[in-house]
C-alpha cells in the first residue's frame, strides 16, 4: 500500500508537469487529446439527438398508421364502387365495338 501511494504521488506529480509544458508551437502535451474528447463529446451528442428524433418518428408513424389504413379502405371502396358504376358503360362500348367491327367486315365483304 505504502508503494501503491508514492507511485501515485509521483505519477500525478509528473502528470502535472508534463502537461504544463509546451511544445515549438506553444501546444500543451494534452491538446489533441482533448480535441479527440471534445470531439467524441460532439458526436455522441448528435447520435443522442438522432436517436431521439428516430423515435419521435417511429412515434408518429405508428400513431399515423391507423388513419393510414382508413384512408387506404376508403380509396378501395372508391375503386369497386367506380368500377362497378362504369361496367355497364364498358359492356355497351365492348357491343358497340363488337357491332362496328361486323358492320366493317360485313362492308369488306361486300366490296
Amino acid at each position: 500500500m505504502k508503494h501503491f501511494l508514492l507511485g501515485t504521488i509521483v505519477g500525478s506529480a509528473v502528470g502535472v508537469v508534463i502537461s504544463c509544458l509546451k511544445d515549438s508551437d506553444g501546444n500543451r502535451p494534452g491538446k489533441p487529446l482533448k480535441d479527440e474528447f471534445d470531439g467524441a463529446k460532439h458526436d455522441t451528442a448528435r447520435l443522442t439527438t438522432a436517436i431521439k428524433k428516430a423515435k419521435k418518428a417511429s412515434h408518429d408513424l405508428v400513431e399515423s398508421l391507423p388513419e393510414a389504413e382508413r384512408t387506404i379502405s376508403d380509396i378501395s371502396d372508391d375503386i369497386e364502387k367506380y368500377s362497378e358504376h362504369i361496367q355497364p358503360i364498358v359492356n355497351d362500348l365492348e357491343q358497340r365495338s363488337n357491332t362496328l367491327g361486323q358492320n366493317m367486315n360485313n362492308f369488306d365483304q361486300k366490296k
